[in-house]
C-alpha cells in the first residue's frame, strides 16, 4: 500500500522537479532583501514543495473521480476550490509558526491576510492550469490515436473483404476455361490443370499480403499468361517489358492477373485480330497495363468488381490514384508503384 502511494507521488514528476525550485526561488527573491541567505531560499522552496505536492495530489484525485471530458468544468472548479482552500490552510499555518517562533521576518509575512489569499489563489490557478492543460492535451492525443486506430482497423477490414473477392473470382473464370479445354483437348486440359495448380498456390500464398514486390508479381503473371496462351493460342499477345531496377518496387498482389483477365473478358480476340496486352513501367513511378480496344457487345459472367476492387485497394495503400484512360484504340490502367516505408505494414508512393 505504501509502495503504491509512493509511486503515485512520483508520477508526472517533471513539472514539480522543474517548477518547485523555480517558483520557490522566485518567491525567495521577491519577498527577501539583500543580502540573501541560503536559509531564506531553502525555506521558500520547502514551503512551495509542500503546497505544490498537496495541489498535485488534489488535482490527481479530482482527475480520477471526474475523468470524462463532459466533467471538465466541474473538475476544474472543484480542483481550484479545494487547492485554494488547501493553500490557504497550509500557508496560514506555516506563516503563524514562522512568526511565533521568530524563524523568519520578511515582506510576505507582513502582508495582510487578503494579499496572501490572492497570492495563494494565484498559485492554485497556475498549478491547476498547468496540470489541466497537460491532461487535456493528453486526452486529446489519446482520442486522436484511438480514432486513427479505429479508422485503420476499418480500412484493414475493408481491404480483407476486397482481397477475399480475388480468389473465388479467379477460380470461377479458370474453371470455365478448363471446362472448355476438356471438350477440346484432354491432354492440354491436364497441362492446364497443373499450371492452374501452380498459379492457385501463388494466390493462396499471397492473397493475404497487402503488397508484394513487382518481380514476384511478374513471375506469377508469366505463369498466368501461359494459361491464357494455352486457351487462346495466337489470339492473345501479352508482352512484359519491365526493367530490372523497377522490379524491387511494390504492387498490390494479383492486380496484374485481374487486369489481364479483364482485358480478355471484355475484348474480342482472334488470330486475325489478336488481343495485345502491354505491361511496362512509365517514369519509374507507374506500372502501365494497356490493351488494344475491341469491346465485346455482351460480357458473360461479368460482376463489374475487378477494376473497382483494384481502385479500392490502392486507395488504402497509397495517396496516388489508379488512373484509367480509354481512347478509341486503347484501354490503359496506370498502377502506382510503391516503396516500403519505415513501418513494414505501410507503403508510400
Amino acid at each position: 500500500m505504501a509502495g503504491n502511494a509512493f509511486r503515485f507521488l512520483l508520477r508526472e514528476p517533471w513539472p514539480r522537479i522543474i517548477g518547485i525550485p523555480l517558483l520557490g526561488g522566485a518567491l525567495g527573491l521577491i519577498y527577501n532583501e539583500p543580502p540573501y541567505e541560503a536559509w531564506n531560499f531553502l525555506l521558500s522552496i520547502s514551503i512551495t514543495a509542500i503546497i505544490w505536492q498537496g495541489d498535485y495530489t488534489i488535482i490527481m484525485a479530482m482527475r480520477r473521480r471526474l475523468p470524462e471530458a463532459s466533467h471538465t468544468w466541474k473538475r476544474v472548479l472543484l480542483s481550484i476550490a479545494l487547492v485554494g482552500s488547501y493553500n490557504m490552510i497550509v500557508d496560514t499555518t506555516i506563516c503563524e509558526a514562522l512568526i511565533r517562533f521568530n524563524l523568519q521576518n520578511n515582506e510576505y509575512l507582513a502582508n495582510a491576510f487578503w494579499v496572501r489569499t490572492a497570492m495563494n489563489m494565484g498559485i492554485a490557478f497556475f498549478v491547476g492550469t498547468l496540470y489541466e492543460a497537460g491532461y487535456f492535451f493528453g486526452q486529446w492525443k489519446k482520442q486522436l490515436l484511438e480514432t486513427e486506430e479505429v479508422k485503420s482497423q476499418h480500412l484493414r477490414s475493408e481491404l480483407s473483404v476486397l482481397k477475399n473477392q480475388i480468389s473465388p473470382h479467379f477460380l470461377f473464370n479458370s474453371l470455365n476455361t478448363l471446362v472448355t479445354l476438356i471438350d477440346e483437348d484432354a491432354q492440354q486440359a491436364a497441362r492446364f490443370t497443373q499450371k492452374l495448380s501452380d498459379v492457385y498456390r501463388y494466390i493462396l500464398q499471397h492473397k493475404d499480403k497487402e503488397v508484394v514486390d513487382l518481380r514476384t508479381e511478374l513471375e506469377f503473371t508469366e505463369a498466368y499468361n501461359y494459361l491464357m496462351k494455352m486457351r487462346f493460342e495466337q489470339s492473345i499477345d501479352i508482352r512484359l517489358n519491365v526493367d530490372e531496377g523497377s522490379r524491387s518496387l511494390l504492387i498490390a498482389p494479383l492486380t496484374l492477373q485481374m487486369l489481364v483477365e479483364n482485358a480478355v473478358k471484355h475484348n474480342v480476340a482472334s488470330i486475325a485480330s489478336p488481343l495485345r496486352v502491354d505491361i511496362y513501367v512509365e517514369n519509374g513511378r507507374s506500372l502501365i497495363v494497356r490493351n488494344n480496344l475491341r469491346r465485346k457487345q455482351t460480357v458473360e459472367g461479368s460482376t463489374g468488381t475487378g477494376l473497382a476492387n483494384i481502385k479500392q485497394r490502392y486507395a488504402y495503400l497509397s495517396d496516388r490514384q489508379v488512373d484509367v484512360i480509354e481512347t478509341r484504340e486503347h484501354f490503359l490502367v496506370a498502377l502506382p508503384l510503391l516503396e516500403m516505408a519505415a513501418h513494414p505494414e505501410t507503403v508510400r508512393a
